[in-house]
């Protein structure tokens, strides 16, 4: 349904999967099994799912507006006056805790904080018109952190200090960003099991003797197979707008990735070309490049004389 709407190519055939299932024992349980053959239709079912919190429900944007709203709601939450049962008040942040208030909860509440005239809610008003106008805070660029140093959730509030902390030399001494500037997202992918590969969980028939379950291994199935199941996708995003309060923000972040040894950002070597060429492990890639070619170049030589 999502690939659809969205647009997305699905190449997990769910017919075929549905009619190749069937219940086999296993350790004297009853397990839902599948035909050998549809392995790879099985990672196939995985990488889209990958796909679709990729570029759709982990899309930059979207969570950009959700991060918004949350600030607006924060904003308006001392000022917004909910009724429940018995006359009992609540706010935005305590109407769960009231079934008559919580069904009052609608998207109503955008509504109400976006035409209001209320000068308390002047802050979340000016978010909410921002995302109307498409004025969306800027993102610096995305970085990932190397296997085993994944950031955990309890570090989650320091890693705006981290960044402005992380002031690069080449920064002018007028511009100085504060650690309310930044937003820090950090989204954790996978295939649904953390690190471990789901398929290893299912169990399949063959068709020589279609009672008996087995198991079959990332090896058995294809080479190409991805070989790692999680990974961590850290993304940055500005509040400010001026051009070069932008730009500064930018060789922050680019700073702290290095300072982190994260991954370069995929456009760092064109929005800071002055850092990027100072971590020597964002390099290796063109070391290689350069001494093939200069061996290359000897091997002309030596054909040629």
């Amino acid at each position: 349904r999502d690939c659809h709407h969205l647009g997305i190519q699905n190449n997990f055939d769910y017919e075929r999967f549905i009619k190749f299932a069937r219940v086999c024992e296993v350790k004297d349980m009853m397990h839902i099994c599948t035909r050998d053959k549809e392995a790879g239709n099985l990672y196939d079912m995985f990488h889209t799912r990958n796909c679709l919190y990729r570029r759709a429900y982990q899309h930059k944007v979207g969570n950009l507006i959700e991060t918004m709203i949350t600030d607006a709601f924060l904003k308006a939450d001392p000022h917004i006056k909910i009724k429940g049962s018995g006359g009992k008040v609540f706010h935005i942040s305590t109407a769960l805790e009231d079934m008559e208030a919580y069904t009052k909860l609608t998207d109503e509440i955008f509504l109400k904080i976006l035409h209001s005239d209320e000068p308390e809610l002047s802050d979340a008003r000016e978010i909410l018109c921002k995302i109307q106008r498409r004025d969306l805070f800027k993102c610096l660029g995305e970085t990932q952190p190397p296997e085993g140093k994944e950031i955990k959730q309890e570090n989650y509030e320091g890693l705006c200090a981290e960044i402005v902390n992380s002031k690069p030399m080449t920064i002018s001494e007028d511009v100085e960003l504060k650690a309310e500037d930044f937003i820090v997202d950090v989204i954790d992918m996978d295939y649904g099991m953390k690190k471990k590969n789901p398929i290893n969980n299912v169990h399949f028939y063959c068709k020589y003797d279609i009672t008996q379950a087995i198991k079959i291994t990332r090896e058995q199935v294809s080479k190409l197979l991805p070989e790692k199941f999680a990974e961590q996708i850290i993304r940055v995003y500005c509040k400010k707008k001026d051009t070069k309060i932008i730009e500064a923000a930018i060789q922050y972040f680019v700073q702290w990735c290095m300072d982190k040894d994260f991954t370069k950002p995929r456009d760092g070597d064109v929005v800071a070309p002055k850092l990027t060429p100072m971590k020597k492990g964002w390099n290796k890639d063109d070391e290689n490049q350069d001494s093939n070619r200069n061996s290359s170049g000897l091997k002309c030589k030596v054909k040629l004389f």
